[in-house]
């Protein structure tokens, strides 16, 4: 079945209902909050009402509201694809962010700060629209935070705030949030009355609602108001390990049309959630996860691939390789905790897809480096001089050596670190302990500068692809 074909999902609803009886209508995590209020209203069960959901699902209905309202979000046009960019856009500060008018998972969202590359920008927007819309709004300096609530009756059940860790302009990956927010209690009261003020407007009575807000220097922003729970792991697991309460369960009961009956905190611990991404490459296999289940306060940890599947670099939040979550006493703990279990994750690439070496091979800024050396001044002059005297290009693949080990120079020293946290030493011990590399002082020019390369780039996987793939 279509879940986009509401009078079909309506139908089987009905046919539910009168076959085996239908108690509620509920959506987590997704897109469909329309559809379920739709649902609802039609068999007359409670839940938000199907004017309060479009609010809450079309960003250009939620920015119209909150504009009329006074709730503060940020300065917006939406453009269509014959529409003057330039004179819609001559009111919005730049820089700007692109965004689809009604999608999910930073799909389509990049920054911009020309205006000559709106248009392109635009287009790939629409392409991840369900309706063919996108728009233009000024970008809102400032931390993220994740909210969740429930609301009952028109009062709001607090039901968790996370600082949320975004990386990779112009794309906007979430490479992971904590719970609780370090914040102070001014600034959580500020957002959370903020976030309650758009709630207001969009008319949400009964049932999830779902929050991502900035803290600008001038004060709170709202991102977008779903009508809904968060997906990203918050409401299901990061904020139940760290306070006992389970925000789907109360969601449910509320659909159900029961009170929330939602329970004050069991628990006092801090909760990380991570994200492993990788790079382009067919996977060949991941290992690592019952090692990293195996340490302390690890308690998930969830892999989006399977062997044989098309990887990349993420260009938005549903394209990244696993999770991990992890609880400490503390932030502290928690983040270590949530690294090291990330660190114990070793993504293998097959090293006959040549896409992996085009993508090492590459120098734009993004996708970015897995190592950046730019403020390393020992580091970044060793290689520098190295790839000025040999044009680096992994793709053409580690030549055969007697024993097929490479002989690698100790690097200069340095602190930077890749994606999971792994040191350069760190990498070079991996494979030196695969078998794939000695560290000596006697090697090809060549070959250092490609494998240099393929290490700075592609990290790990990279390292490991450009050994493995014979030229």
């Amino acid at each position: 079945m279509d879940l986009k074909d509401t009078p079909a999902l309506i139908s089987a609803a009905r046919r539910t209902r009168e076959s085996r009886g239908l108690d509620a209508v509920f959506t987590a995590g997704t897109d469909f909050s329309l559809a379920v209020a739709r649902i609802a209203e039609a068999l007359g069960l409670p839940g938000h009402s199907p004017r309060a959901a479009a609010l809450a699902t079309d960003k250009v209905l939620m920015r119209r509201r909150f504009r009329e309202r006074g709730v503060p979000s940020p300065d917006f046009a939406e453009i269509g694809p014959d529409d003057d960019i330039a004179a819609l856009c001559e009111g919005i500060p730049g820089p700007w962010v692109v965004k689809p008018v009604d999608s999910m998972g930073a799909r389509g969202v990049v920054k911009i700060e020309s205006r000559e590359l709106l248009a392109d920008a635009l287009e790939e927007a629409r392409g991840y629209s369900f309706s063919r819309r996108a728009l233009v709004e000024t970008l809102v300096e400032g931390p993220e935070y994740s909210l969740d609530a429930l609301v009952e009756d028109g009062r709001l059940i607090r039901c968790g705030l996370a600082d949320r860790h975004i990386f990779y302009p112009p794309c906007f990956i979430e490479m992971g949030h904590t719970i609780p927010s370090t914040l102070n209690q001014n600034d959580t009261d500020r957002i959370w009355n903020v976030f309650e003020m758009g709630i207001k407007a969009l008319g949400f009575t009964r049932g999830a609602a779902k929050g991502d807000i900035r803290l600008s220097p001038s004060g709170p922003v709202v991102g977008e108001i779903a009508a809904r729970l968060s997906g990203g792991y918050m409401s299901g697991w990061t904020y139940p390990y760290s306070s006992g309460i389970e925000p789907t369960r109360g969601a449910l009961r509320l659909a159900a049309g029961l009170s929330a009956s939602t329970p004050g905190p069991s628990k006092k611990l801090v909760c990380a959630e991570k994200a492993l991404i990788g790079i382009e490459g067919t996977v060949q296999h991941l290992d690592g996860r019952e090692e990293a289940l195996e340490l302390p306060g690890v308690k998930e940890v969830f892999l989006r691939y399977t062997p044989g599947m098309f990887l990349r670099f993420p260009r938005n939040n549903v394209e990244k390789a696993g999770n991990v979550i992890a609880v400490g006493v503390d932030f502290k703990e928690a983040e270590e905790r949530s690294m090291a279990a990330l660190r114990k994750l070793n993504l293998v690439l097959n090293p006959s897809d040549n896409r992996t070496g085009v993508f090492l091979d590459a120098s734009e800024p993004f996708p970015p480096d897995a190592f950046n050396i730019e403020n390393e001044v020992e580091l970044s002059s060793f290689l520098n001089n190295l790839w000025a005297a040999h044009a680096p290009r992994p793709s053409r693949g580690f030549p055969a050596v007697p024993n097929d080990k490479i002989f690698v120079p100790p690097p200069p020293p340095s602190s930077i670190t890749d994606y999971t946290g792994r040191s350069i030493a760190d990498v070079l011990d991996i494979l030196s302990s695969l078998g794939l590399l000695r560290l000596a002082e006697n090697s090809d020019a060549v070959v250092l500068s490609d494998f240099w390369k393929a290490l700075i780039k592609g990290g790990l996987p990279g390292g490991r692809w450009y050994l493995e793939h014979r030229s």
